[in-house]
């Protein structure tokens, strides 16, 4: 049950969080993600049963070393980065993300100045009510971007 509330507090789905609370994403030495989790009232539209009961047995079976990994390391970015530090992105590009998506939020000075550091940039799409699985929670709004995009290279 708590992957459900994992991807539900994630989501555009779950109400804000309110004023003085820190995000579900951050945890005190010597507490629990588990107990900072709310849970949705029914069934998310966008994340059906069967898809849930998958993802859960996949991180069963080969648990969360993959996607840590990831986190462990981001401070090797900066050292295997370094001669790229401040270069400007020229490949077309494209950005997508949700309006209540935790790295949206905190990446925004990142993103509005997106026109100096991604010339390219096709376009950058916000997308309304939608979190941070923005391709399950609005798969038709993510679709038109990248088709809209992929037309435009």
């Amino acid at each position: 049950r708590w992957l459900e509330g994992f991807y539900y507090c994630a989501s555009g789905d779950a109400p804000p969080v309110p004023d003085g609370e820190r995000p579900m994403a951050w945890v005190a030495p010597g507490t629990q993600l588990r107990a900072r989790l709310r849970y949705p009232d029914g069934p998310l539209p966008w994340l059906s049963g069967d898809d849930l009961a998958f993802y859960a047995g996949e991180f069963a079976r080969a648990g969360f070393s993959g996607g840590l990994n990831r986190y462990r390391c981001v401070d090797l970015d900066w050292e295997d980065l370094r001669a790229f530090h401040g270069a400007p992105i020229r490949q077309p590009s494209l950005f997508i993300g949700g309006e209540g998506d935790g790295p949206t939020m905190w990446g925004a000075g990142s993103i509005s100045r997106y026109s100096q550091t991604l010339p390219s940039l096709h376009a950058s799409v916000i997308l309304p009510d939608v979190g941070h699985w923005m391709q399950q929670e609005d798969a038709p709004g993510v679709n038109a971007a990248l088709l809209d995009f992929l037309g435009s290279i």
